[in-house]
């Protein structure tokens, strides 16, 4: 067989994109450490579709909150899945996590604990809805808390091999 014969009949599989979007001020070194951890929990949920995530401020989730759940109160986490378990068609982009930079700082400081881990533990919740899992009843919780703890695992992880 050719070259151009065998690279004809290779099937190249798009790796999936991950865009981290600042809407409002972020601290120096969050991004690297999200997209590495999220990276890494994409690859081992064999993600195939791109993901967005949107570090946003209390009023943007509060106006996302009353426009698509007709709740008026701001969140930690929003997820917006493009994709229904089920649907044979998966499209090229799973969906949307936004996460509010000052309730997840609030959050981390009531847990005591750096809002470089309060973003990982937020954003595996968002992929974990966009990946089609919801918290209905206190047993659906599990898949949630898994991949929270992955996320924290991974930051380790990284924070291991990125500290002098």
């Amino acid at each position: 067989m050719t070259r151009a014969q065998t690279a004809s009949t290779v099937k190249l599989l798009k790796m999936p994109k991950l865009e981290i979007v600042a809407e409002t001020l972020v601290k120096s070194g969050l991004r690297p450490s999200l997209r590495a951890v999220m990276s890494r929990l994409m690859r081992d949920h064999k993600v195939q579709s791109d993901v967005c995530i949107i570090l946003a401020d209390d009023e943007k989730l509060r106006a996302l909150k009353l426009e698509f759940w007709g709740e008026d109160a701001t969140t930690d986490v929003l997820s917006f899945p493009q994709w229904e378990p089920g649907d044979p068609f998966v499209p090229a982009v799973l969906g949307d996590i936004v996460i509010s930079l000052p309730t997840a700082q609030a959050q981390a400081d009531a847990r005591g604990h750096s809002l470089e881990t309060e973003l990982v533990v937020l954003a595996a919740h968002g992929l974990t809805h966009l990946l089609g899992f919801d918290h209905q009843t206190q047993a659906d919780w599990g898949v949630f808390h898994e991949s929270e703890r992955q996320a924290i695992k991974f930051l380790a992880d990284f924070d291991s091999r990125h500290t002098p």
